[in-house]
């Protein structure tokens, strides 16, 4: 029998005691029980939901209905063959707990604070390379072809052939005495050798066919050597009013001027060769059995920045100066250009005594002096490891490491002032940045972006 079916049954009943309506009431919830369909998958957390009561059955008339003490309300009822409502499946579970959150928030802060106190540092790797050693000196250039010039005849400066600066070759024209007088001397002397050669032909030739005796012949031939060596004089003294270069070589000064009067005594130019140029050195005398002739050398200068010029010893004296307990060593040097090394640059010199082609070789600026000893850092696994460095040859740029440093080391050349061994440190050689905090992973360093996905294409007549 059907609960609508009772329910309409009792209120043709007459009135019953209060357990009647309790059987009613049971009976009710098992047929709902064996009524309803079976349930759905049972959810990951179920949210309890509150029962709502059943509507009572209508009283008799007159009398007040009123459930039994201790009584249990039953939860309302679907009437036979009513389709059961779906129930809807719980929501998702919200993605990360606030604890898990804070421990990553934590963690990247961590490893944020470790970037942050890790030293920074520049480094610079250990490589095998040549270095030699040498002995270092400073002095000036010197040429070895210096003069001043002076005329060898007296009279006014006419003209001026070459200026201060000027690059000449030997035998070229710098400065042009007035020659009027010496030129009409030279002219004169040539007209009387002239005469006096033609005499001589004519007397020659009767000697030649016995018509002149031995002393008219000699005494023709005295006349006509007078002649030609008069002549000869001549033509040299107006050939000295013309100063000449006499090798080649560049202009360093110019002395007169148009006009003015020169003697013999009177300086007008000085000159130096430039493509001879040396470098003199005096080196203590302990050192004379190590330096030989055509030993290389190495010239550099201030004044030439980044570059260096080759030189070779050209002569070694042998005698050691008892006062200053030295010896001079001629060095030459040769540059690319005439006028590159100017006589008077101060320059420095090393002379080359040994070299060692495959050397460890570290810059010196890795190198830390401590107590009359030298240090130097490694770094391996961003630890800073302090080692002693046993040192053999040294030159301006690197110094040889013996031992206990192998090649292809990095070793820290910025920011080891005042480390300590076992120190943390950074390399910041590619300019790292410190690591920046995410909020959804472990810490990243400025991520390359991504390209953007390209679109999917549609159909036509679909959104």
């Amino acid at each position: 029998m059907s609960l609508p079916a009772l329910l309409s049954a009792s209120r043709f009943l007459p009135l019953r005691p209060a357990g009647l309506l309790v059987a009613t009431l049971c009976v009710a919830l098992i047929q709902s029980g064996c009524d309803r369909p079976p349930p759905a998958p049972a959810p990951a957390a179920p949210t309890a939901t509150a029962a709502t009561p059943p509507p009572a059955a209508a009283p008799a008339p007159g009398s007040t209905a009123s459930p039994a003490a201790g009584s249990v309300t039953a939860p309302s009822v679907q009437p036979a063959g009513t389709p059961a409502t779906p129930t809807k499946p719980p929501a998702p579970t919200a993605a990360p707990t606030a604890a898990s959150a804070a421990a990553r928030t934590a963690e990247r802060e961590r490893a944020r604070q470790s970037a942050i106190e890790k030293v920074p540092v520049e480094t610079a790797p250990v490589v095998r390379g040549p270095i030699s050693s040498f002995l270092s000196f400073n002095t000036t250039l010197e040429t070895e072809a210096a003069v001043d010039l002076y005329p060898q005849t007296t009279g006014q400066v006419e003209a001026l052939l070459a200026e201060e600066g000027r690059i000449v070759k030997a035998g070229d024209p710098l400065l042009k005495i007035e020659d009027s007088e010496l030129r009409l001397d030279a002219e004169e002397s040539r007209v009387n050798f002239e005469q006096l050669q033609r005499n001589f032909a004519r007397s020659d030739d009767l000697f030649q066919r016995k018509l002149v005796n031995k002393q008219d012949h000699e005494t023709q031939k005295f006349q006509f050597d007078q002649a030609r060596l008069r002549f000869e004089r001549a033509t040299l003294r107006h050939a000295y009013a013309t100063v000449r270069a006499p090798f080649d070589g560049v202009i360093v000064s110019r002395e007169t001027q148009v006009g003015a009067r020169v003697a013999a005594s009177t300086k007008v130019f000085s000159m130096v060769k430039l493509d001879d140029i040396v470098a003199r050195v005096f080196v203590p005398g302990r050192y004379l059995a190590i330096v030989a002739l055509d030993q290389p050398a190495v010239v550099t200068s201030e004044f030439i920045p980044d570059k260096s010029f080759k030189g070779w010893v050209k002569r070694i004296s042998p005698v050691i100066d008892p006062k200053s307990g030295t010896f001079k060593v001629t060095v030459g040097v040769r540059g690319d250009k005439p006028a590159e090394l100017p006589p008077g640059l101060f320059v420095g010199v090393r002379v080359i005594t040994d070299t060692r082609p495959n050397a460890v070789l570290i810059p010196k600026r890795a190198v830390v002096y401590e107590g009359g000893e030298r240090y130097v850092f490694t770094v391996a696994n961003d630890l800073a490891s302090k080692r002693k460095l046993v040192a053999g040859f040294e030159d301006p740029q690197n110094i040889e490491a013996v031992s206990g440093i192998e090649p292809g080391s990095e070793v820290i050349v910025v920011g080891h002032s005042g480390l300590k061994d076992g120190a943390s440190v950074r390399s910041v050689n590619a300019l790292a940045s410190i690591p920046q905090a995410s909020e959804d992973g472990p810490p990243k360093v400025a991520p390359a972006a991504k390209p953007a996905p390209a679109a999917t294409p549609t159909s036509a007549g679909k959104p």
